[in-house]
């Protein structure tokens, strides 16, 4: 085996590994759902990384509370894990591709998920370009309990967000203001007007799908 068949079939390993019991849309409305789901499990999984590497203890306003707390985001990151990719997926599929024609026509697959996170992303990075991105757990909270309830998303895809009570989530931040105020600035008010600004985003944006677009091989078919 070449080096490059070896890189070939370590890309493909990584990608296809990334989530083995993915819930795949195919309706560009719930990819926009997916692309909040691949946001959540991105911004979870970099969180716990963090604090289990520094040695973090997070805290809500009770024991009890925190407890509850994080043993319910562990869970859903566990559950996103099982069924959504992440934004290393995406990142390794672009690289891939760019390298590994035999990747091309998957990242082509991809191309409306990735177009839709990207926005949630981009507009994520330019807000806390500046200023440290607090509490990144309560953004999930709140974008979730933002799309899935406000917003009424269909959750038929993924059932499983319904066994998790943002509402109570929610609460259980709010009720600890004070511990995440920050020069008289109240960082949760912070989130919840981030999260609508994602939330924003991500209805407006627009994928159009180039239907005119022929396939070399069908083109010269018909040229014939």
């Amino acid at each position: 085996m070449s080096p490059s068949d070896s890189n070939l079939l370590r890309s493909e390993h990584i990608i296809h590994h990334n989530c083995k019991k993915r819930i795949k849309p195919m309706m560009l409305r719930d990819i926009k759902t997916e692309a909040l789901l691949v946001f959540a499990r991105t911004t979870l999984e970099r969180f716990f990384t963090y604090i289990e590497q520094n040695s973090l203890q997070p805290e809500v306003k009770t024991s009890s509370d925190t407890l509850y707390v994080y043993n319910t985001l562990k869970s859903l990151k566990n559950i996103l894990q099982e069924h959504v990719v992440n934004a290393d997926y995406l990142i390794n599929l672009v690289q891939g591709a760019k390298q590994y024609p035999e990747l091309k026509m998957l990242a082509k697959q991809e191309e409306s998920l990735m177009y839709y996170y990207d926005a949630m992303a981009y507009k994520a990075g330019v807000y806390f370009a500046n200023k440290p991105s607090y509490i990144p757990e309560f953004l999930v909270v709140c974008i979730l309990s933002h799309w899935v309830l406000e917003e009424e998303k269909s959750t038929l895809l993924y059932p499983f967000l319904n066994d998790y009570d943002f509402t109570l989530l929610i609460d259980m931040f709010e009720s600890n203001r004070e511990a995440y105020q920050d020069k008289n600035e109240c960082i949760i008010s912070e989130i919840h007007e981030v999260s609508l600004l994602l939330i924003k985003k991500l209805q407006e944006r627009k994928y159009k799908v180039n239907r005119k677009r022929v396939s070399k091989t069908r083109s010269k078919k018909l040229s014939k």
